[in-house]
């Protein structure tokens, strides 16, 4: 009589609940409590009102149904597109199998190099800022190999592609962000646009790295706010947060209704990522750490070296830089991966709680223990890799910018590359230092695929909404859908016979049984989902609300 509810992406609901209107109701309640962003609060709205059509019109339905055996399983109620980084609505895989998909490094790279006034570029910030429908850069600058002078440079572009530095200081004709007052050493700037922020003058947030006295021992976590993204003002209360010498990640997270960002540890200088929230801005809580070193690190004798995140289709996708094999040392010719830096995809479903994302995708903290030749795994989660060793401008060190941008139908993810490593001149190289630009499909993190047949089966999930979009490459190939009720049996008008196949490429398939897409019949109910694919990949899919009242 009892089923486990699942609501939102992945919060369990605190109990058990009988199918009745009286416990709905206040389940309900309690997840309007629990939201405090608007565009949850519409969804649930949604929720409501079709889980009292559960309980009200259909009712007789919904008793009908607590006699079944598959009602006492978990029943997902899903808001919005769900992904495969995870197996969360994943209930069976049968003759497919899971794949982590590499971004593509733009072919126009780099796209924008150092200046001759540079002597090096490394952590950055990149936004869309539609007030100029200009997208903006922020990005760390070294004057000089002793690191004594540290400032953020200023770069627009109209595609994202193409960019210049515009002067921002005329005196000096320099296109440095500007700080009042001045700094006498920045670092590693992560800049938002504000759009819930009343007051023009705090419409751009920073966090990035000072160092007052030029020394190391001084670096701290500060705020400053703008209204250009060019004039900045510092937080009277400097520093925000403790030491950090990396990129600090931030973002606003609507789900918590706070600012949250992603840091190094320390005190004292340990590669590790933290992580901190604010409800202003200024004032974050202590550092957490989310991430530590585990046995796909020992290969290559990996650091966690920084980490950028963004929420992302109800969960949380990052980016974490590895550094691997770090050395001043004399390197052999058969460890060319020594003292280089790539990125690993990250996943979590609360913020809290990160997964490192291997080569068919998510990895349990507990599988993170198992035995295994770790060393192929590691291989296999390079998500951004640098380049041909010592044959492209981007060999030696890869760093993510923040955050990573969704661009119409596809992901971007920013980068400074370096064509040298580590501690370059311990090794002799002779960097040089330029931004890329690497883009994924949208949704295209882990995808489901098979080279001949094969499904996938979803868990018991509640559907809310009238429409199933489908993110799927289905050239040379052919995907079909149908819907299992509460005890596994094909739901007839739904079934994978009177589903119009699925033959082409898009991130919004419509799906359609005997040329209708109304999924309306299957809300309200406890239901499985099952994608039979042929030569085809799946990214996610969505249950939508499209059609006419």
């Amino acid at each position: 009589m009892f089923s486990s509810v699942r609501f939102g992406t992945g919060r369990l609901a605190p109990c058990r609940y009988l199918i009745s209107k009286h416990v709905l109701r206040h389940t309900i309640a309690v997840a309007f409590i629990r939201q405090k962003d608007v565009s949850e609060m519409k969804s649930l709205q949604l929720v409501a009102m079709l889980l009292l059509m559960l309980t009200g019109a259909n009712e007789m339905a919904a008793q009908d149904l607590t006699g079944s055996s598959a009602v006492q399983n978990e029943v997902l109620i899903l808001h919005g597109k769900q992904l495969f980084i995870d197996d969360y609505v994943i209930a069976n895989l049968k003759g497919v199998r899971k794949v982590l998909n590499q971004p593509v490094k733009h072919p126009r790279n780099p796209i924008l190099r150092k200046h001759k006034r540079e002597y090096a570029i490394t952590y950055g910030a990149v936004v869309w800022d539609p007030k100029n429908s200009l997208y903006k850069l922020w990005y760390q600058i070294w004057s000089d190999p002793r690191d004594s002078i540290g400032t953020a440079g200023y770069a627009v572009s109209k595609d994202g592609i193409e960019w210049e530095r515009p002067v921002t200081d005329k005196a000096a004709g320099t296109n440095l962000a500007i700080f009042e007052p001045k700094e006498p050493w920045v670092g590693a700037p992560g800049v938002i646009i504000d759009t819930r922020e009343s007051d023009p003058q705090r419409r751009y947030k920073m966090m990035y790295l000072a160092k007052p006295t030029l020394k190391g021992e001084s670096l701290r976590s500060c705020a400053a706010f703008s209204a250009d993204g060019i004039h900045w003002k510092q937080e009277p209360t400097n520093p925000v947060a403790p030491y950090s010498d990396t990129q600090i990640a931030p973002y606003w997270d609507a789900r918590l209704g706070r600012y949250v960002a992603y840091c190094r540890t320390g005190p004292p200088n340990v590669r590790n990522i933290a992580r901190i929230e604010s409800e202003d801005f200024v004032n974050w809580s202590p550092k957490v750490r989310v991430l530590q070193m585990s046995n796909l690190d020992k290969p290559y004798s990996t650091n966690l070296y920084t980490m950028t995140a963004m929420p992302y289709a109800g969960v949380y996708i990052g980016l974490v830089n590895t550094y691997h094999g770090e050395t001043i040392s004399t390197i052999p010719d058969d460890k060319p991966w020594m003292d280089r830096c790539d990125a690993q995809l990250v996943f979590s479903r609360n913020g809290v709680t990160w997964h490192r994302v291997l080569h068919d995708g998510a990895i349990t903290a507990a599988q993170l223990r198992e035995k295994r030749d770790w060393k192929k795994e590691a291989d296999d989660a390079v998500f951004l890799p640098y380049g041909e060793f010592k044959m492209e401008w981007d060999w030696g060190q890869i760093y993510p910018h923040h955050p990573p941008l969704v661009v119409g139908d596809e992901i971007r993810f920013y980068y400074t590359g370096i064509s040298g490593r580590h501690w370059a001149t311990y090794h002799k190289d002779t960097p040089d230092h330029a931004v890329g630009l690497a883009t994924l499909r949208l949704d295209g993190f882990v995808s489901v695929e098979t080279d001949d047949e094969g499904t996938l089966t979803t868990n018991s999930l509640m559907f809310l909404g009238d429409t199933l979009v489908v993110n799927a490459n289905a050239s040379g190939g052919a995907i079909t859908v149908e819907a299992l009720d509460a005890d596994g049996k094909v739901i007839h008008r739904f079934s994978r016979s009177n589903c119009t196949p699925i033959t082409s490429d898009s991130v919004r398939h419509v799906v359609s049984w005997s040329d209708k897409s109304d999924c309306r019949p299957l809300q309200g109910r406890p239901i499985k989902l099952r994608f039979h694919l042929k030569r085809a990949k799946l990214y996610s899919f969505e249950p939508a609300t499209r059609q006419n009242p």
